[in-house]
């Protein structure tokens, strides 16, 4: 039911690439989404790496038994260079097996007609590479499955979708993801799964059912669409990014096992 269960490596933010794909590999998952953020969780340098250092990558994967899902290249789309570096990104992708890429999109709603006019070219490259972009729940513009639905129907490409976060459902978008995710969910191509304590701009995202969001109900709705959408783990906890990497080790660990019974529990009801 749940073929593509990744985590991403942004949970892993402060520690090696090393550290998180050995982490992620633990718990018992075989999916990873590579964090390529920069300025934040830059697991791999898209604009100067070498054939080398991707062949080391490749060698860590395999050794773990990962494969890479995603990649998170979150940019500031309403600029030239967000939108350059995205479209590395998707270039990217191809290489290492990933089927979407995960970005941010503007801060300001002044900004959209020139996100429409970038995403225009973007979605031409990604269509070429046949690699989906994730237009990602985030930030206090796109801050709901409402108002990205709006924005992504409107759009009219299929390799123009949504990366449905629950967790910034809740923090940017004051809304339940429950119900909040029906409204756009069949213009999903990714999501992060990230719990939530706490409402409206409360940071505070534990491990998988530690926290307040149900998903059952969310991922219950998986078999109605029948479509294999990649759903990413990520756990930011309280904000804070100096737990040592064991106490990261057993969040995942933790999220790997609640999400597991929960998979069995759809199997046999």
């Amino acid at each position: 039911m749940f073929p593509f269960l990744a985590v991403s490596t942004n949970t892993y933010h402060g520690f090696s690439l090393s550290d998180a794909l050995s982490g992620i590999a633990g718990a018992g998952f075989h999916f990873v989404e590579l964090a390529c953020v920069k300025g934040w969780t830059n697991h791999f340098d898209l604009e100067g790496y070498s054939q080398e250092e991707l062949k080391d990558l490749q060698k860590m994967l395999d050794a773990l038994g990962l494969q890479v899902i995603s990649l998170s290249a979150h940019s500031d789309l309403a600029s030239p260079e967000g939108t350059r570096y995205l479209e590395k990104a998707l270039r990217f992708a191809p290489v290492v097996g990933a089927r979407v890429v995960n970005t941010g999109t503007v801060e300001s709603e002044r900004d959209v007609e020139i996100l429409r006019r970038h995403l225009e070219m973007l979605a031409r490259t990604a269509e070429e590479v046949g690699v989906r972009i994730g237009l990602e729940i985030h930030g206090d513009f796109f801050c709901s499955g409402r108002v990205a639905l709006e924005f992504v129907r409107d759009f009219r490409s299929p390799f123009i979708g949504i990366n449905y976060d629950t967790g910034n459902a809740i923090f940017y978008g004051d809304t339940r993801p429950e119900e909040d995710i029906t409204f756009c969910f069949p213009w999903i191509v990714h999501m992060h799964l990230k719990d939530k304590r706490g409402g409206y701009k409360v940071w505070d995202f534990p491990a998988l059912g530690k926290g307040e969001i149900d998903f059952r109900k969310i991922l219950g709705l998986l078999p109605e669409e029948k479509r294999s959408i990649p759903l990413s783990v990520e756990i930011e906890f309280e904000g804070k990014f100096d737990h040592p990497k064991e106490f990261v080790d057993e969040a995942v660990r933790e999220s790997f096992v609640y999400l597991t019974k929960l998979q069995e529990s759809f199997e046999n009801p």
